[in-house]
């Protein structure tokens, strides 16, 4: 049972529905025996049917744990026979074209016919004989106890019902709530048949019950029929009970539970209002549609369409006489668990927090009263609605004005029942989980999707913004040779449109939500991104997913970007640091990807198909990994990340690229002049140099910075102040998948040129035979320590060292570990790497003539 309270009637729905004003208000004819029967009368002419049915005021909440399930046994006894009918009642009915059949609940049982309405005298006939004159055969009872014990067994096999038998089992505590309706195998196996017959005469008497009669009757003999059927029973007292309170939760309770199952499942439960509760019922049931209702439902939108992580997700509500459970449950393949966990509360915390439109809470109201429509198409809807109401509720009018009620909930009625029952802080859980899953689903900052695509996800909940990083193995060491550039150009067009979006729209939403989007390409990977307020992160996500998997490569806009490239590579001629630099690195690298220096002709050549195919071959699953650093909801961003980014498709084996070694070792030192002329010198000497996967990156790191890094380096403070030698000098170390280079550079008068070059290398032969001392090595630690904290201030530059990391194949967690391995380095390591590494040099120079 979801929630009884949704067998409603039709009644006043014609609001809603516009349908004739005479079928809002069922005929209910109401009439109390002399011996305390209530009986509801509905005629429904035309109809041909009837439905005879018969709620006892009795279930298991009257029971105690030692004749547990006897509600439910005494109900599979009650159509085995009477004096009167020794056996085949349900074959009597059925030969007439009807069906009989009963339930038990926690708070009432009933029993019912179905049949054509010229046997309705039979019908009441067969309901008073059972209620009154059961004769329970023992071999009757040893025969349906073996039934009762399989749907026990059954329970156990059924994994939501053994869930829910296990909520109520812990959920209550002191309340007979907890007793289950079917009972427990030793408190069955020790009943009898005077157990059964006390049974009858305690709680099976008139003034305990209710029937109805819905159909195609007459009044006036159906009342006589009733009267000469159940007059003769004995008005009786019952036995009066009260309960005991549920001690308020003032914890969370998270009960996990391994079982042969193949997927996760999850109850989230909260106590719920009981039925006397009856404003807080109605907001309660209006906030269980809205929540998992249909297809338009906020679960079902969020959990399974959108980010694609349950196979079901629903709520429910149990009304019952005394407080019920509000419950959220979930079926879901296990490695989702903490996304799910986290999206249900995320979506009840929206509500929890007033964020509900009135549009979706009417939506809500014509989605639950247009489902209460179809109980009131059939006499037995009928009598099942007016009978549970007049036992659960102890008045049928519940019903009538069910409607009514319910279209009068407000956004702030269902805020409030949510704020007074749900809170996100003592919640019961329960977890069913396959014997075969790890022993706690990954939360890792790492996750690596089925796909191959990683995802690395840091919350900082102080942050106001959150950055997404994606980076992709691309740059130079992908490029063919011939086709130099379209690096470049595939990652600059990923935000000249999408299949879509034009660029203008795709910036226009952009900066309309505050968001920062933007690509860049280094050496070894091209990478994009997003920078959003928290507030707007998940819209922006959105545009931000669909650059990366959409683009459309429109034929305009790569004649455009080609054009655009043409003219930059072009300009670089002017940028005397530019010349030498590229210079630079195609002496010292020769062929080698990292050598080759775009050109007009290169990028000339690169066509849309070209363009598509490097796409294709590269912005693949197994070759990108995703960054999210900042203030978000670990379990909804990764989900959503999850269900769009699995659609990419896994590429060659051979990706992510491979570092190769590369032959970098200079037998002699080489010069390159630049043909473009200056007036001042500008000279590059440059050396080969580890790359980041290297024990001697920290090392090569520290001395760049005690060679040209800022204003107290070596190069600064003795080539520029001491010497007056240079107009700008210093050094750099780029971080590079395979062989990098440490490059020391000056800007000179032409004739201080040679003095600055051999300044150059005498700085550096001092340290490779002296080393460094102690107190210049620390100055340089706290240089590059502090270079490296400021430059993590924002959560952009966190995101992005730590895919950059990821992407250079040294793993994300080099971010953390850097300042450590940056401390451990010594004053011989420094000595050491010099020696190595700078030895023979590349030289490149542009200046006046030589």
């Amino acid at each position: 049972m979801k929630r009884f309270a949704v067998l409603v009637l039709l009644l006043a729905t014609v609001a809603v529905l516009s349908l004739p004003n005479s079928l809002a208000q069922p005929n209910v004819h109401e009439f109390t025996l002399d011996n305390g029967l209530k009986v509801l009368l509905i005629p429904r002419p035309g109809t041909g049917i009837t439905a005879v049915d018969i709620w006892v005021n009795v279930g298991s909440l009257n029971e105690t744990r030692e004749i547990s399930g006897i509600s439910h046994f005494f109900e599979h006894m009650l159509f085995k026979g009477t004096e009167k009918r020794p056996g085949g009642i349900d074959r009597e009915v059925e030969a007439l074209g009807g069906r009989t059949n009963a339930a038990t609940s926690y708070d009432f049982t009933h029993y019912y016919i179905i049949l054509p309405s010229e046997h309705t005298e039979l019908a009441i006939d067969i309901i008073a004989d059972i209620t009154q004159n059961s004769t329970f055969p023992e071999e009757e009872i040893a025969r349906e106890k073996e039934v009762v014990l399989r749907e026990q067994q059954q329970r156990s096999d059924s994994p939501t019902s053994f869930a829910f038998f296990t909520l109520r089992q812990e959920f209550y505590t002191v309340h007979p709530y907890k007793l289950p309706i079917i009972g427990f195998a030793d408190s069955l196996g020790k009943l009898t048949r005077e157990d059964f017959l006390n049974w009858m005469k305690t709680y099976y008497v008139p003034n305990n019950m209710t029937l109805i009669v819905a159909g195609d009757i007459e009044i006036e003999r159906t009342l006589q029929i009733v009267r000469e059927k159940f007059g003769v029973m004995e008005r009786k007292p019952i036995p009066a009970q009260t309960y005991p309170r549920e001690p308020t939760r003032t914890q969370k309770t998270v009960r996990e539970i391994r079982r042969d199952v193949s997927q996760g499942y999850l109850i989230f439960a909260w106590p719920g209002p009981s039925v006397k509760e009856a404003q807080d019922v109605y907001a309660m049931d209006v906030l269980i549609t809205l929540l998992s209702e249909g297809r338009s439902s906020r679960f079902y939108k969020k959990l399974r369409k959108e980010l694609g992580l349950v196979t079901t997700i629903d709520a429910g509500y149990f009304t019952q006489k005394e407080p019920g459970i509000f419950n959220i449950y979930a079926e879901f393949p296990y490695e989702n668990r903490v996304a799910v966990e986290q999206a249900i509360l995320s979506k009840l915390k929206e509500i929890l927090d007033g964020k509900l439109s009135p549009d979706e809470v009417e939506r809500a109201k014509t989605v639950l009263l247009a489902r209460e429509a179809l109980q009131a198409e059939t006499s037995s809807g009928i009598a099942s609605t007016l009978g549970f109401y007049a036992v659960v509720a102890g008045d049928y009018t519940f019903a009538l004005t069910y409607p009514e009620r319910i279209r009068a909930v407000t956004v702030q009625d269902i805020v409030n029942v949510a704020r007074k029952y749900i809170n996100l802080d003592t919640y019961y859980e329960l977890v069913l989980i396959p014997e075969s899953a790890a022993e706690q689903p990954t939360t890792d900052e790492l996750i690596t999707l089925p796909n191959g695509l990683k995802l690395i996800l840091r919350q900082d909940p102080s942050a106001e913004t959150v950055a997404l990083q994606a980076f992709v193995g691309t740059g130079a060491r992908a490029e063919p040779p011939e086709l130099t550039g379209i690096a470049e150009l595939t990652s600059r067009l990923l935000l000249r449109g999408t299949t879509s979006r034009s660029e203008e729209e795709i910036f226009t939403e952009i900066e309309n939500l505050g968001a920062q989007l933007s690509q860049d390409l280094l050496a070894d990977m091209a990478h994009v991104t997003l920078v959003a307020p928290k507030e707007t992160l998940e819209r922006a996500l959105h545009i931000y997913l669909d650059v990366l998997l959409n683009p459309a490569f429109a034929p305009d806009e790569v004649e455009r970007a080609k054009t655009e490239f043409i003219r930059e590579i072009r300009a670089q001629a002017d940028q005397n640091f530019s010349v030498i630099y590229n210079n630079f690195q195609s002496t010292l690298y020769s062929t080698h990807p990292y050598g080759r220096i775009p050109t007009p002709e290169s990028v000339s050549r690169i066509t849309r198909d070209d363009i598509v195919q490097f796409y294709k071959k590269y912005y693949v699953s197994n070759n990108m990994t995703v960054v999210a650093v900042g203030a978000f909801d670990r379990a909804l961003l990764e989900a959503l990340l999850r269900a769009k980014l699995q659609e990419l498709p896994k590429g060659a084996e051979e990706l992510p690229l491979k570092p190769q070694p590369i032959a970098l070792a200079l037998t002699e030192n080489k010069r390159v002049e630049a043909a473009k002329r200056s007036n001042l010198t500008w000279l590059i000497l440059g050396y080969p140099a580890p790359p980041v996967s290297s024990p001697d990156y920290p090392a090569m790191k520290l001395l760049n910075a005690i060679l040209g890094g800022g204003m107290s380096s070596r190069l600064f403070s003795e080539l520029r102040d001491k010497r007056g030698l240079a107009y700008s000098t210093g050094s750099f170390y780029p971080s590079r998948a395979e062989e990098s280079h440490l490059v020391t550079y000056i800007i000179a008068l032409p004739q201080n040129a040679e003095t600055a070059q051999q300044g150059i290398l005498q700085i550096i032969k001092d340290i490779q035979e002296n080393g460094v001392p102690q107190d210049e090595l620390d100055r340089a630690k706290s240089y590059v320590i502090g270079n490296y904290r400021i430059d993590h201030e924002t959560t952009e530059r966190r995101a992005w060292y730590l895919g950059w990391y990821e992407t250079l194949g040294v793993g994300y967690q080099m971010d953390a570990q850097y300042p450590e391995l940056i401390q451990a380095v010594t004053s011989e390591d420094i000595k050491r790497v010099a020696q190595k590494y700078l030895q023979n040099y590349v030289l490149s120079m542009l200046g006046p003539e030589f």
